[in-house]
């Protein structure tokens, strides 16, 4: 518990010093926020021409749709925020040798790496999807009691939980490899089913993306919290997400017990 408190300050220090650099230039930091903005108001406007121009997504009406898309892009601004950095620093310091001083430290490696993730630059979707969640609830008059704010809550913390699992995957790859090639594309290909109904997907699958590989607590579960559409397969879910990240630690272990130091 002592080494994650530590491990928290560690990454409240980064994310301090991340904020102070983008202060630094804020013309580019405002820019970049704008246009964020921008870029992150296409995927409800696509999802309004899909919808209307096909016969949508079984069992969603438009607004539900759209509040769907709001979460995606809340969802996907706290993800960005909290580890939009780590692709680059994991790769960074792999390639230049410099991932062996992180052995030397008091922390545990990967411990030091999921704190160094911290992006102010991807406040844009946040914002966005937080608007679009707070309007469209408002406009369909949802009524919103405590179990749904406490399930949304546990939504987000679980997603959390699980996307460090699939950063702990990507690092495990990046130390064992050194130059993934385009691996990383594949494995970004691979969480965009989280960002579609599930209920879009054959049987399956959705009891996949509900257990072996459960992107479903990303989007689904918190918009089907607010919908009040709540079931059984919640709190499995749940469970699948920590087992998913517990699993990623075990394999990052076997890798780091592999490594060899590179860069160049």
């Amino acid at each position: 518990m002592l080494k994650l408190l530590k491990l928290f300050k560690l990454f409240i220090w980064n994310s301090k010093m991340d904020i102070s650099r983008s202060m630094e230039y804020r013309f580019d930091f405002i820019l970049g926020t704008v246009i964020g903005l921008a870029f992150s108001s296409i995927g409800p406007i696509l999802q309004y021409l899909i919808f209307t121009q096909t016969k949508g997504f079984p069992g969603w009406n438009l607004e539900q749709i759209i509040l769907f898309q709001g979460i995606l892009l809340f969802t996907s601004g706290i993800k960005g925020m909290i580890f939009g950095s780590l692709p680059y620093f994991v790769t960074g310091i792999v390639r230049k040798g410099d991932f062996d001083r992180l052995l030397l430290k008091p922390y545990s490696p990967i411990g030091i790496i999921l704190a160094s993730g911290f992006r102010l630059n991807n406040i844009g979707p946040l914002l966005s999807g937080a608007f679009i969640m707070v309007y469209y609830i408002v406009k369909m008059n949802l009524h919103i009691g405590i179990v749904q704010i406490a399930i949304f809550i546990l939504a987000i913390v679980f997603g959390l939980i699980l996307f460090m699992g699939y950063e702990v995957l990507y690092s495990s790859i990046v130390i064992k490899l050194v130059q993934i090639g385009r691996l990383d594309e594949l494995m970004n290909s691979l969480l965009r089913f989280g960002e579609f109904p599930i209920n879009i997907f054959s049987k399956t699958l959705q009891t996949a993306l509900i257990t072996v590989i459960p992107f479903a607590v990303w989007v689904n579960i918190p918009a089907n919290a607010l919908l009040n559409r709540l079931d059984y397969t919640i709190p499995i879910t749940f469970v699948f997400c920590a087992l998913f990240f517990y699993v990623s630690l075990k394999i990052w272990n076997q890798f780091l017990k592999k490594y060899t130091s590179a860069g160049g």
